[in-house]
């Protein structure tokens, strides 16, 4: 893995790529059954009757894919435990199959007020295989200053 950025290394604008997911029917169903037992999360006639096409996956499951692909992303920085003021948006509904493509945007770049550190102001975008924003993530990070 190349060298990981610290916080001086990122500025306003810059873009990092995520892992690419997949969104698995087995998964999916079982997520839905476990976590958020509406219908329509497990159920592919009362997804139907709902007016979808087929079963379609619950908020928490895409934000758990959501997830999995950033973490591609810190696994670059030199991350601090953080993600203040998370910000959800559930723009199009995912179905088993889709493949979600992620990109990071940093909207604003600011020195913490504890020395050593800085603050990422993001966005997540998570895009389907047809070009489609399905889920957005607004979410404020902490990152390690280059020691001198």
């Amino acid at each position: 893995m190349a060298r990981k950025l610290y916080f001086n290394d990122i500025a306003k604008g810059d873009r990092f790529a995520g892992a690419t997911v997949t969104v698995e029917r087995e998964e999916m169903l079982d997520f839905g059954r476990r976590f958020d037992d509406q219908p329509m999360h497990f159920d592919a006639e009362a997804a139907r009757a709902m007016g979808f096409p087929d079963v379609v996956a619950c908020g928490a499951y895409t934000f758990a894919l959501s997830s999995k692909a950033t973490t591609h992303i810190w696994q670059q920085w030199h991350f601090l435990p953080s993600g203040l003021g998370v910000e959800l948006n559930f723009l199009a509904p995912l179905h088993a199959g889709d493949v979600l493509t992620t990109e990071m945007e940093i909207l604003e770049t600011r020195p913490s007020s504890k020395p050593g550190r800085g603050w990422l102001d993001t966005v997540l975008r998570c895009t389907t295989q047809d070009g489609k924003v399905a889920f957005t993530t607004k979410a404020h990070f902490l990152l390690l200053e280059r020691p001198e």
